[in-house]
């Protein structure tokens, strides 16, 4: 049958683009039959343990980056950061393209390891297998990575004590970066171990390489004698290495070992008497305040307070081994002891303890010595360190004495005039004897009434004389808790004050508690807080107290009666 030539232009109109699809899919069939070609290949295939080599995974076409799972080394090797690169290449009109991932790999068990395959769309990577070394048997790349992190220790002496402490140095030499670093004390039986002041950091060059040097000190008391073993301080951290190159680098785990050390423990010799405490060198003071001259002879008052501050040092020993120093003081004084104070100073163990002590009445008083048996590690011996006591003669405070005393009644003329005629006259009657009584009855007015008007006179100089910078003093103290001023300011003012609070007895009592509340909870060794409110709030009452007494005394000198 033939086609007109209308039906066949018609024809190739219809059948021009299914021949066009037939033609792309004919096209097509070939590249869709071929997948795309994934490799993976090593820097290296022998190893050390946490010796960092590269793995490449590749694949001939553009993909997404994400399309690798690199958590499948997590069994046996620890990887960094991957890094992804593309190109793209035209040669001879053929395109090309390729993703290719790097990382950092690093085996982390000695013996053999494997990489498995990589699954990338619908093709894979063949695994390749490593042999992993240890340290030892690799000289040179893995040698130089343990050189990148060294540690030393030292002692200041390989002979002591019992009892006595040590000082342990160590070094911990770092020429690479770091994270997650820690060190772990030195141990051993027998000993006690902690650590002393901060870390210290320096940087040095050594061969021309730059290293990070930190030291940390550490005291270790010995506990028992015989020959002991210290077993050296511990380095653990993760070196990031492998991030110049070819990647963002891995962290690697790094563990290092001090020495051991042996150390010769002497025992406590037989012979030795008291608190064994042995060191080469102990040191006591002591100093008073107020100052003092003359150790057998300072004058003070009643109630005013003297601070006594002892100050031991002792080398080479622990704080916890420290001796409590105990002074047994006599009644007629009132002690309060602070919490002793403790600190180290070039190996030295530093004990500061403070007293106050307020003397409650007049006469003698021996303030106790203090004396410490130690033991000399330097010249084997044992010796003695004393701090003298003092001998107080303690008075009346002669201000309180001059204020109380009673005032002095002049009255010898007019008795002597009285009585003189009693004596020389012999017989008048009964006029004598009425004179006698006269006489009497008017001594015994005139008595009173000069007493009462040094009473009028004496009260407001009492209340006046001194008041107000006592007072304000006082009350400054007791707001600025200073329990040596609100004791010593207490007393001038419990003095000047005498006459009014003998009249009210339950006040001056809670006054005078709440002032030894404040005392103790100030110098006791148990954390008691005081409030200052109690003792300012009873001050202010009587301080009205005072005004009224004051005001009906001035009252009273204007009664025309």
């Amino acid at each position: 049958m033939k086609m007109s030539v209308n039906q066949t232009n018609w024809a190739k109109k219809c059948l021009s683009p299914w021949l066009l699809l037939l033609a792309m899919l004919v096209t097509l069939v070939p590249l869709q039959a071929m997948a795309a070609q994934a490799e993976a290949t090593v820097s290296k295939n022998v190893v050390a343990v946490n010796q960092v080599f590269q793995l490449s995974v590749s694949v001939d076409t553009a993909i997404n980056p994400d399309s690798v799972d690199f958590s499948v080394l997590s069994p046996d090797f620890a990887y960094g950061q991957p890094s992804v690169s593309s190109s793209t290449s035209l040669i001879n009109g053929t395109m090309s393209r390729s993703t290719t991932w790097t990382i950092a790999v690093a085996a982390k068990n000695v013996g053999t390891a494997t990489i498995p395959a990589f699954k990338i769309g619908s093709s894979q990577t063949t695994p390749i297998t490593i042999t992993v070394l240890k340290n030892s048997q690799k000289n040179n790349s893995a040698d130089t990575d343990q050189a990148n992190v060294r540690i030393t220790a030292e002692v200041d002496k390989n002979s002591v004590y019992v009892g006595e402490s040590i000082n342990y140095r160590v070094k911990i030499f770092i020429g690479e970066q770091l994270s997650q670093a820690s060190l772990s004390a030195p141990s051993g039986e027998g000993f006690a171990v902690s650590q002393v002041g901060q870390d210290a950091q320096n940087n040095i060059v050594q061969n021309g390489r730059r290293y990070l040097v930190i030291t940390r000190n550490y005291q270790l008391t010995a506990e028992k004698a015989g020959k002991l073993i210290i077993h050296g301080a511990t380095f653990n951290g993760s070196a990031v290495r492998g991030a110049n190159g070819f990647s963002s680098g891995i962290t690697v785990p790094v563990n290092k070992d001090a020495r051991n050390i042996t150390l010769n423990i002497k025992p406590k010799p037989t012979d030795y008497k008291g608190l064994w405490l042995p060191t080469p060198d102990l040191q006591l003071h002591q100093t008073w305040q107020p100052q003092v001259s003359n150790q057998n002879d300072v004058t003070t008052k009643v109630g005013e307070p003297i601070t006594r501050t002892v100050t031991l040092r002792i080398k080479d020993i622990a704080q916890s081994n420290m001796p409590n120093i105990n002074l047994t003081y006599p009644d007629t004084v009132r002690i309060y002891n602070e919490k002793p104070e403790y600190s180290t100073e070039n190996g030295y163990s530093v004990m500061t303890l403070k007293q106050v002590i307020i003397p409650r009445q007049a006469g003698k008083v021996a303030l106790p010595p203090l004396t410490i048996n130690w033991w000399n590690t330097a010249t084997e011996k044992q010796q003695q360190s004393k701090i003298d006591g003092l001998t107080l003669n303690v008075v009346a405070d002669p201000t309180a004495n001059s204020q109380f005393s009673p005032p002095a009644v002049t009255a010898t003329p007019p008795t002597t005039a009285a009585i003189n005629p009693i004596k020389t006259v012999t017989s008048a009657g009964m006029w004598p004897w009425a004179t006698l009584v006269f006489a009497i009855l008017w001594l015994i007015t005139l008595t009173l009434l000069l007493k009462k008007r040094q009473q009028t006179i004496l009260a407001p100089a009492i209340i006046t004389t001194g008041k107000a910078d006592v007072v304000s003093a006082l009350e400054m103290a007791i707001n600025d808790n200073d329990p040596i001023k609100v004791q010593t300011y207490y007393q001038q003012w419990r003095q000047q004050q005498h006459l009014m609070l003998s009249t009210q007895p339950q006040l001056l009592q809670q006054l005078d508690d709440e002032v030894k509340a404040m005392m103790a909870a100030h110098y006791s060794p148990l954390d008691n807080p005081w409030n200052n409110q109690t003792l300012l709030a009873l001050l202010t009452q009587a301080k009205q107290l005072t005004v009224i007494k004051h005001t009906s005394t001035a009252l009273s000198s204007l009664d025309p009666k």
